[in-house]
């Protein structure tokens, strides 16, 4: 079977950078899975998922990204994420107590982060996706 190249990139380092089977990629418009061969394409993320599988259509990784860029080709998927959190690393009651601090709050500032905050609980709850 074939494979595509990966790479998850935050601002600090890259994150992620492997041969993988596909990757479904949280695009600003809704979640779109990307296969070795996939036509050209560039796409602003929202906070969510980054699902990243091997050949056997096993789940590999799952990454939280804040919102960022992905670019696909045929041979390469790069995502340019603004954040990046391991799934298995977020703290659900450490989100929740953020959420309860940002809550009521009016600035610009705290309503994006407490946007970016839900949907981590979101995707920490959700399992779309977790088998293919």
């Amino acid at each position: 079977m074939a494979t595509i190249s990966f790479d998850l990139v935050s601002p600090e380092n890259l994150i992620f950078n492997d041969e993988v089977g596909m990757i479904i990629v949280p695009g600003k418009d809704g979640d779109f899975g990307v296969l070795p061969g996939h036509s050209k394409v560039m796409s602003s993320l929202r906070p969510g998922r980054v699902m990243v599988y091997g050949e056997d259509k096993n789940l590999l990784k799952a990454f939280f990204v804040s919102g960022g860029f992905a670019e696909v080709n045929p041979e390469k998927c790069i995502v340019l994420a603004e954040s990046v959190n391991e799934i298995n690393t977020i703290e659900k009651q450490s989100i929740e107590k953020e959420i309860e601090e940002l809550s009521g709050q009016e600035t610009d500032v705290a309503k994006d982060q407490l946007a970016i905050a839900k949907a981590k609980i979101e995707a920490l709850d959700s399992s779309f996706y977790e088998k293919i």
